[in-house]
């Protein structure tokens, strides 16, 4: 299985704003975790289809 570079940025970044996200918000509920989960996988997929600043 091949990694590409876009590829671990994307898990890293929109783990990252998992985290950010559900250690801001008091108290975390299921919704604040789905709410976590689905910005993480919006991040991951913006960072994925990136294809540079023309």
């Amino acid at each position: 299985m091949k990694f590409s570079i876009s590829t671990i940025l994307g898990i890293i970044l929109g783990a990252t704003i998992f985290i950010f996200y559900v250690s801001n918000v008091r108290p975390v509920g299921w919704f604040d975790s789905l709410v976590g989960i689905i910005l993480g996988v919006i991040v991951f997929v913006v960072v994925k289809r990136f294809k540079g600043f023309k």
